[in-house]
């Protein structure tokens, strides 16, 4: 009765509390002892961190350019990345990655990755963000003899070819995938 009049359709006094509870567990209210009451809690800046977005990089070949500045910040929840301390986003574009999972999501034409700039040690199946003659790329690596990568595709569509790198060549691995941000 009193809820209805304050607008809110409640099947339950029970649904109410369960409501409550993921509100609390989610860090936005607080139960306050002395009068059983609630008291909103300040969103403050420490449950989410900005991660810079630097561009695109294509899951195909390697034709968006790389850049070096910042275009805008995702708000990412610090339950995802711990710390922003050289993680930055690229959005993909293209399908050669669209069978790859990272943290149990596929990588999508469109999707936002999370990308790890401290990573220096590359594993055979990590997903990494490479920079070929200033175009960026995300592949799955895989180290050939030690000196020499392939960067795989992982797509539906067999158009999409592996890539071969030499020492050589000029290209930089950028950083290691570490998660995917899906905007659907």
């Amino acid at each position: 009765e009193e809820s209805s009049r304050l607008g809110l359709k409640l099947r339950s006094l029970r649904s109410f509390f369960m409501y409550l509870n993921q509100l609390e567990e989610k860090g936005y209210i607080e139960r306050t002892r002395e009068d059983r009451g609630i008291r909103l809690k300040e969103l403050t800046s420490n449950m989410f961190v900005n991660i810079p977005i630097l561009g695109m990089a294509n899951a195909g070949t390697a034709l968006s350019f790389a850049d070096e500045y910042v275009e805008g910040y995702l708000k990412v929840s610090r339950k995802i990345v711990k710390s922003s301390k050289n993680v930055f986003a690229v959005q993909i574009s293209g399908t050669s990655m669209n069978k790859a999972f990272v943290e149990g999501k596929t990588i999508e034409d469109g999707d936002f990755v999370l990308v790890n700039g401290e990573v220096k040690e590359y594993k055979t199946g990590d997903k990494v963000l490479v920079v070929i003659d200033g175009l960026a790329t995300v592949k799955t690596f895989r180290s050939v003899d030690g000196r020499n990568i392939v960067l795989l595709p992982e797509s539906t569509d067999p158009k999409h070819k592996a890539i071969f790198l030499t020492a050589e060549d000029n290209f930089v691995l950028n950083g290691k995938v570490i998660d995917v941000l899906k905007l659907g």
